[in-house]
């Protein structure tokens, strides 16, 4: 069984009144401004899936009106009847298309000790945009030590190679305090063995989960960030301090915290305060690699996985936060359903760019609204669409310049495949130069003059045509030897090949790109939108299919 978080709803829960949002098993990419919710719907996701391990009290008082911790809309809670404070999750069973609604409220535990929940709650991962800051705001006097923030943001989603959860190992000592009962006697005594061996066997399994990080941190960042170095970065996560506990009784015992220290080392040389060393973006790619790895390390089988990104990264410019989607969208987190949110919309629409002809495997949306009122989540929709909207409104002018983002988006996305690298940050390419090198490589699999003279204009249905379905001329050609009629019947087959499959791919293709570049001068082309003869809209229509033939015709290629 594959589960897929199927729909969102979410009512009386910090900035949402209420809300709901379908996802249909797909991923979501969100674009929210300041106070549009887009950390409460990480927060809800969070909350939900932690429930499945705690109890019903603590549960209970996150949406208990008169409990002081309560997530509740202040707003919503000023209604003379505010409404029941719920997250309510649907997951879909992939196979048998059947749906679940898990609840969680003031008077409904429904996640606890359920499997689903309680195995999603462990392979799932959340990250936000803290853990890089908190990995980066030490002092230059400051010891780098990563325990405080490995406690909150890594140690939750942790698991021992023994199936033992770190975490609620952590949370039998973190009080350090063996007695809180102060029980006397042989009660007391027993209770600080045990708090001992807790603490022992905490110890062990700490160390080797920050050790098993350190060395998939390595491979991570060798593998993603370290082609353009300079020099070799080597990076070591370590537990340099061990927790402990001696003493059996109250006034000889002494709790000692953890210390994880991060260190790095350039080709060799030790980097002795990395975070006043090293810049910003450098400092973002280690931390990124040490929470990737925590992520990779910690696999737990479970039918609902999901990773939830809420304003991963901030702190990079728009080439290394590409570098970091391409990441997202390969093999590694595949097994995810991930849910990645941001309050910047160029950020957004790159990353929309970067996910190519895999739209239809996410849902791209922008909420809208305010704690104060409601928050929607509507729809954002590509210039294509945007595009087929304006011209149902009879805008042709405004059609035209979508349909012109479109096409250079689309031709964009080609050439970086056709050359297997990202186009140079910053550096403007036009649409028509785009167009060519697309072009270009498709070409390198059919000889110009094969194309020209022999496929370009052919209709479909003539292309069985063109050459004899059978080599019956070549058998009864008496003046070619045998082995001459084995070779020629070879490249007769080739040739068959080529213009039966993908040759014939290639050459629609080739063409759907020519017949939007004759396009580019009169309606795609906005220096045109300003002349004196005005545009139709039965050719903006024609344009728009031949962009949606581009968009297909080259995406299949990828």
């Amino acid at each position: 069984m594959k589960a897929r978080l199927h729909q969102i709803a979410i009512t009386n829960f910090k900035a949402f009144r209420e809300f709901s949002l379908s996802l249909e098993g797909r991923h979501l990419l969100v674009y929210g401004g300041n106070g549009a919710g887009k950390s409460s719907l990480y927060w809800a996701l969070y909350t939900f899936l932690q429930s499945a391990r705690k109890s019903k009290k603590d549960v209970e008082k996150y949406f208990d009106p008169a409990n002081p911790q309560n997530l509740l809309n202040l707003h919503e809670q000023k209604e003379a009847a505010p409404k029941r404070g719920e997250i309510a999750l649907t997951l879909r069973d992939s196979a048998s298309r059947n749906d679940t609604t898990y609840r969680i409220s003031l008077a409904d535990h429904g996640t606890a000790n359920q499997p689903p929940i309680l195995k999603g709650d462990l392979a799932s991962d959340f990250i936000t945009y803290r853990f890089f800051f908190g990995f980066s705001h030490f002092r230059n006097s400051e010891k780098f030590d990563l325990w405080p923030l490995f406690e909150v943001e890594i140690l939750p989603f942790c698991v021992s190679t023994g199936g033992q959860s770190p975490f609620e190992m952590w949370r039998k000592i973190k009080s350090g305090d063996p007695n809180p009962l102060r029980q006397p006697g042989i009660a007391g005594s027993e209770a600080y063995d045990r708090f001992r061996q807790n603490t022992s066997a905490f110890a062990g399994v700490i160390t080797a989960v920050v050790d098993a990080i350190s060395s998939e941190a390595q491979r991570f960042y060798d593998t993603h960030f370290a082609t353009d170095d300079p020099a070799k970065v080597t990076l070591k996560l370590a537990v340099t301090t061990q927790p402990s506990a001696t003493g059996s009784n109250q006034n000889e015992f002494k709790f000692t915290l953890p210390v994880i220290e991060f260190g790095v080392q350039l080709d060799g040389h030790t980097v002795t305060k990395p975070q006043s060393f090293l810049n910003e973006a450098k400092l973002t790619q280690l931390a990124l690699s040490v929470r990737f790895a925590a992520s990779l390390v910690n696999l737990h089988e479970s039918d609902l996985k999901l990773l939830v990104l809420d304003d991963l990264l901030v702190s990079l410019d728009m080439s290394n936060r590409m570098q970091v989607v391409d990441i997202l969208l390969s093999e590694a987190f595949s097994n995810y359903q991930q849910i990645i949110l941001t309050h910047e919309l160029g950020f957004f629409r790159e990353f929309r760019r970067r996910i190519g002809s895999q739209h239809a495997d996410w849902r791209f949306v922008s909420l809208q609204g305010s704690a104060a009122q409601y928050i929607d989540a509507r729809s954002e929709k590509n210039d294509l669409e945007k595009a087929e909207d304006y011209l149902n409104g009879h805008d042709i002018e405004e059609a035209a310049m979508f349909l012109r983002k479109a096409a250079e988006d689309t031709a964009k996305r080609y050439r970086e495949w056709a050359e297997g690298k990202a186009l140079p940050p910053g550096q403007f390419f036009s649409l028509t130069e785009n167009l060519r090198a697309a072009k270009n490589k498709l070409l390198e699999g059919i000889p110009g003059s094969l194309y020209e003279s022999v496929l370009k204009g052919a209709p479909k249905e003539h292309r069985a045509l063109l050459i004899s379905s059978d080599d019956a001329d070549l058998d009864n050609n008496a003046a070619l030897q045998p082995a001459d009629k084995g070779k020629l019947k070879s490249k007769r087959r080739d040739l068959r090949q080529v213009l039966n499959h993908d040759g014939w791919a290639k050459m629609d293709a080739v063409e759907a790109v020519d017949r939007v570049l004759e396009m580019t001068e009169r309606v795609l082309n906005p220096a045109s939108h300003g002349n004196a003869t005005p545009l139709y809209e039965e050719e903006v229509r024609r344009a728009k299919k031949l962009i949606d033939r581009l968009e297909q015709a080259l995406t299949t290629r990828r």
